[in-house]
Order: structure tokens, then sequence, then C-alpha cells
């Protein structure tokens, strides 16, 4: 089975910045979300918003996306070894018994592991921070201008509110 592919989507949901970065499956699972639960007249303005963004990112989201999938790949490589690690700890451990020489170096290999992928981490959290900044830097909400148009802004993130303000003009 393949990693999935990040893309970046716009208006997941309300409560995190226009601009996220999520799996086109976590995607799928946020329509059929919003189709089967939120309420009726909610619904075509949450699925007209919610979209993959395809259009060039301007540089400083750019530079931040891709410092954050750079992280990422760091980050799931450090993880993917940390399981086999952590695999290889629990089956040391079950034969303690008669393997207790062999269950510390798997424990060694298992703390170089966490070490790796705690700063792999850090590094992710680090950009994933950048990038947050950067989509509420007035080149990302000028961008969000662009490719949306709708009325959200970091001081009124709830694109809800524009159900009532569509409803007033009318």
């Amino acid at each position: 089975m393949s990693e999935p592919k990040y893309v970046l989507v716009a208006h997941m949901g309300h409560n995190a910045p226009w601009l996220q970065i999520q799996t086109r499956m976590e995607i799928k699972e946020r329509i059929a979300y919003i189709k089967a639960h939120k309420p009726k007249g909610e619904r075509p303005l949450r699925l007209k918003l919610l979209k993959i963004v395809e259009e060039p990112l301007p540089p400083k989201l750019e530079n931040a996306n891709a410092a954050w999938q750079k992280a990422d790949a760091a980050r799931k490589k450090a993880y993917a070894a940390r399981a086999k690690a952590y695999a290889a700890w629990v089956k040391a451990y079950a034969a303690r018994q008669k393997a207790n020489a062999e269950l510390e170096k798997v424990v060694a290999a298992w703390a170089r592991a966490d070490t790796a992928w705690k700063k792999a981490d850090a590094a992710r959290q680090k950009a994933n921070a950048a990038l947050e900044k950067a989509i509420v830097s007035p080149e990302g909400i000028a961008f969000h201008q662009q490719v949306c148009g709708c009325a959200w802004t970091p001081e009124r993130p709830d694109i809800l509110l524009q159900i009532a303000t569509q409803e007033e003009k009318e």
C-alpha cells in the first residue's frame, strides 16, 4: 500500500486555518461528513468553499509548504524506523529470559530511533508553525482572496457567518 499524498485544501473545517495540508481520503471523508451531518442550509457553502488548491502558491506559502513537506518526509522516515524498532523491542521483551542481551541492543536502537523521531517531530512542528503564520500573513490572506473570494479573514475565520450576510443582502 502506497503512502497517501498530501494536497493543499481550502476550508476543510472552520476551527482551523483556511488552508490545510490533507490527504484526498481525508477530504472525501470531510465531504461525506458535511453531507450527512451538517445543517442543510450550510452544506452548499461548505461544499463550495472546500476545495483542493491547485493554483501556484505565492513564494512565502510555497517555501513554507516545501519546508513542511520535507519535515514531514523526515518525520515519516523516522517514525517508520521508530515503529520498526518498537516492534523488535516487543518481540525481544517476550523472549527476555532467553535473550536479555538482545533486548538491550534493541532498546538502544529504539532509543536512537525515538530521539531521531523527536527531532524530526520538532522540526515538523516548527515548519507547521511557520506554515500557519504564512497562511495568515498578508500574502496568505491575499492568496486566499485570489483562490476563494469568500469573506474569511484571520479575525473572522467562521465562513458560516457568510450565510447570514448573504441572506441579509437578498
